[in-house]
């Protein structure tokens, strides 16, 4: 049956020819498409399942970014000279009424401020507080008339003031204020360690010789002493000293003279100087250890002679005449330094070392500013009047001053 054997597969070649053929290129495309969407599926979870452990074991790494850094305060101006320093305001200065005349710092951190009006511009005196070393003040006028009184402030420990020329005091600081009474000024007392001693007027004005009086904590003038120096007394510390001594200079027998109580007042020792007493106003003494340091002072403050002590105050050595050279003057009081060396302020408002022990002494140079006057409190030491600005600054030591945030 060749014929249909040969018609059978014709039949099946053209069947085939009939069926469409599947597009063998494209399907090739598309699995190879298939398998490039799988691979890249597979290592997007794996950077996923990667990014979640990493955030696991460093949590931080998904905080949001840290704020920016604050802005530098405004750098402090700071004032120095001959390894004395003088750091200026940190902020705003208290704006208060009239001058600053007085400041006393009964500890380092604790202070209180007068200010006084000039008489053609009166005003009511202000008494200011700080507890931070002078940075912060509060305070307010004080709520009666002082016009014309000489004030002096005197302060105590526990907030305890005297506002001595007005016959006040105060219990808190200077919050509020009371009449002070006088102590029974015709029992002799001992002095005791709060107490402050002040230079009574002399019948005379003008003159030395007034007796010396004790202040009392709460009391508008203390009682009198157990005993008076046997001298003419111009100045008494306002002070003891570490050891607590309580030190008066003046005259004695034409001569300038110290005095020094070391049993409360109940007796005195003097010491003569080889100063004639003819041309002498005071007669100042300052302590730091054992090192004492006495300047006489003729009119108008000059430096007549200065002595130095290295026993504490039990022999004193000349060290200086008054054909010195600069400072011609003196204004206020003396500082000695830790360094060994003495600070202290010229008539000409220009501040001064001495590195042996008052012989000569050195100018400061430098950007120091110029300074009205220095004086010692129970803390440390006051500069008065500086930049010829009524500005005031205060330092425990004598080397590092902080000016006082209020003018």
């Amino acid at each position: 049956m060749p014929d249909l054997d040969l018609r059978l597969a014709q039949e099946r070649a053209e069947l085939r020819d009939a069926i469409e053929q599947p597009p063998l290129t494209w399907l090739r495309q598309q699995a190879a498409a298939r398998v490039r969407h799988r691979r890249a599926a597979f290592g997007t979870t794996l950077l996923a399942v990667a990014l979640t452990a990493a955030l696991t074991v460093r949590p931080w790494a998904a905080d949001p970014a840290p704020p920016p850094i604050a802005a530098t305060p405004p750098a402090t101006a700071v004032y120095t000279g001959a390894g004395i320093t003088i750091n200026g305001l940190t902020s705003p200065a208290l704006d208060i009424p009239g001058t600053i005349v007085d400041v006393e710092f009964v500890t380092p951190d604790t202070g209180y401020l007068l200010a006084e009006c000039a008489r053609v511009d009166p005003c009511h005196a202000f008494v200011a507080r700080t507890n931070d070393g002078g940075i912060t003040w509060t305070g307010s006028e004080v709520p009666f008339t002082t016009d014309g009184d000489e004030l002096d402030l005197i302060a105590f420990p526990d907030q305890q003031l005297v506002l001595a020329g007005s016959g006040y005091r105060s219990r808190n600081g200077g919050r509020s204020w009371e009449r002070a009474t006088a102590a029974d000024t015709s029992t002799p007392l001992p002095i005791a360690p709060d107490d402050r001693l002040q230079l009574g007027p002399h019948p005379q004005p003008g003159r030395c010789g007034g007796p010396i009086e004790i202040w009392h904590p709460g009391f508008l003038r203390g009682g009198t002493m157990l005993s008076q120096p046997h001298i003419e007394v111009c100045w008494v510390a306002p002070t003891a000293t570490a050891d607590g001594a309580w030190w008066a200079g003046g005259m004695r027998d034409g001569h300038a003279a110290l005095a020094v109580t070391r049993d409360r007042g109940q007796t005195w020792r003097t010491t003569t100087l080889d100063t004639p007493a003819h041309r002498i106003s005071s007669v100042e003494v300052t302590f730091l250890g054992s090192h004492a340091y006495a300047v006489v002072l003729g009119p108008d403050r000059t430096i007549t002679a200065l002595y130095h002590s290295a026993d504490g105050g039990q022999t004193f050595t000349r060290t200086r005449k008054e054909n010195a050279g600069a400072p011609r003057s003196l204004a206020g009081a003396m500082v000695p330094l830790l360094d060994g060396r003495l600070l202290v302020a010229g008539g000409d408002r220009r501040w001064y070392v001495s590195a042996d022990d008052g012989a000569t002494f050195t100018r400061v140079e430098g950007n120091l500013p110029v300074v009205g006057r220095l004086a010692r409190t129970s803390a440390g030491y006051i500069a008065y009047d500086l930049f010829r600005g009524g500005w005031a600054a205060f330092s425990s030591d004598g080397s590092t001053w902080r000016k006082l945030q209020i003018n």
